[in-house]
């Protein structure tokens, strides 16, 4: 057997590390963060404590990389709507067709996702980190307000916030009997050109 190459050797260690994320989230779901161990996680997922340890140096690491990969997910649709049309109407549209698409896609992520964010343990580390992300992305996306000419576009910008994480929460919640696709189109006819 010849031995394995750099980028197999990248392959295994991105796998592991996407199992050990998976695992986590799984048990800190349905277990809480805080009586969640690492030794529990390492063990669900089918690896040793040391080898834990070599991928994430403790579980707030572990969990500010799953906050960090749904904060990088929100930051690619958001710049994916930007780059594809100079029109702010097109570009909250397109917005708000991939988020939609993107939970419906992988719900079960962002249920545990949902489910994690809710821990108040969990609220007061990542507290901070979300702070930061969320300041960038209100600037990021404030223009597309603005340039619609609306009267208050800070205030819009937070309802529609406000709106489609609620529209995603109950979606989340009541599955495919949630009318998402009336939602959808009562959010885009709020924000339609004149």
């Amino acid at each position: 057997m010849s031995p394995k190459t750099k980028e197999q050797f990248e392959e295994i260690r991105h796998r592991s590390k996407e199992t050990i994320k998976q695992t986590a989230m799984e048990l800190f779901a349905h277990r809480g963060y805080h009586s969640t161990s690492i030794s529990k996680i390492a063990e669900e997922a089918g690896i040793s404590k040391g080898l834990m340890y070599n991928y994430f140096a403790s579980k707030e690491a572990l969990l500010g990389e799953i906050i960090m990969e749904a904060v990088h997910i929100g930051q690619y649709l958001l710049n994916q709507s930007l780059e594809a049309s100079d029109d702010p109407y097109e570009q909250l549209e397109i917005l708000t067709n991939n988020s939609i698409n993107w939970i419906k896609s992988n719900e079960h992520y962002w249920k545990l996702l949902t489910s994690l964010a809710f821990q108040p343990d969990v609220q007061k580390m990542m507290l901070p980190i979300m702070k930061e992300h969320e300041t960038a992305a209100i600037q990021k996306t404030l223009p597309i307000f603005e340039k619609m000419g609306l009267e208050r576009p800070l205030q819009e910008l937070m309802l529609y916030s406000a709106t489609m994480d609620g529209v995603m929460i109950q979606y989340l919640q009541i599955g495919d009997e949630y009318p998402l696709e009336d939602m959808k189109n009562m959010i885009l006819e709020r924000y339609k050109r004149p």
